[in-house]
């Protein structure tokens, strides 16, 4: 994997961030009753610097964000530096804010009647909760083998993924990743899948930082042509050194 320095910035038209991790440290608090009537939900926050070198950034390349997290959750923490030039992808690429209008992915019911299926299933199990979400599953828990053999019991047909993010697994249909999300920003962008700068951690970021020109904030987990430092967050890293690029040109 190449360093930040080696990266040809004058190619870039777009970038793509990951949230936890990248941007915000990582760290959810999350409670939920036994029956889900009350939620509490804690996450780190986004720094001021970072949102001073977006607001520069914006003048120069589209900024997308791509996350796990809900649409809502994400114009909330993001709100500071929302609208012009910036798109919003939750739920791992299953939904978009873009230009104003909201779209979604389709699926049939069969696949929402999987997913009931396997939540009430869960239930049993000891869990931290649910977290909000319309088009996955995101189960905060410890890590251990029961939640994914219930995963692989009831998905017959092999549809779902699995992927554990640190605090939390995730399931969704294997036909969906944040890759073909932001497909639909270069095609609203009209530019090529290497002129869009993708950035992630984890591994619901593989498929997103293959199709982009990825940078990896944690090559242990997902790898990228390219790697950050690992000193601080990847996100701020990178988002600094775009902005000395265009202020030296």
């Amino acid at each position: 994997m190449k360093n930040l320095s080696e990266l040809k910035v004058e190619n870039i038209k777009a970038i793509t961030f990951d949230l936890d991790g990248v941007i915000i440290p990582t760290g959810t608090e999350l409670r939920e009753s036994p029956d889900g009537t009350e939620l509490f939900i804690k996450t780190k926050i986004i720094s001021d610097d970072f949102f001073r070198d977006i607001e520069i950034l914006k003048k120069h390349i589209w900024i997308n964000f791509s996350s796990g997290r809900n649409l809502l959750y994400l114009q909330s923490v993001l709100s500071p530096i929302l609208w012009k030039n910036v798109s919003l992808q939750g739920e791992n690429g299953n939904v978009t804010l873009l230009e104003g209008k909201l779209s979604a992915v389709e699926y049939d019911l069969e696949y929402f009647d999987l997913l009931k299926e396997i939540k009430e299933e869960i239930k049993k199990e000891e869990i931290r909760g649910f977290e909000p979400k319309n088009f996955i599953l995101t189960v905060h828990c410890d890590k251990g083998d029961k939640i994914p053999e219930i995963v692989r019991s009831l998905d017959k047909k092999g549809l779902l993924y699995c992927l554990w993010t640190g605090e939390a697994y995730d399931i969704g249909h294997k036909s969906r990743s944040k890759a073909e999300g932001v497909s639909k920003i270069c095609e609203f962008l009209k530019i090529g899948a290497k002129q869009m700068l993708t950035m992630g951690n984890n591994l619901n970021d593989v498929e997103m930082l293959k199709y982009g020109t990825g940078v990896t904030v944690n090559p242990a987990r997902a790898e990228g042509e390219y790697k950050t430092s690992g000193v601080g967050l990847g996100g701020e890293e990178i988002a600094r050194y775009l902005v000395d690029y265009y202020q030296n040109k």
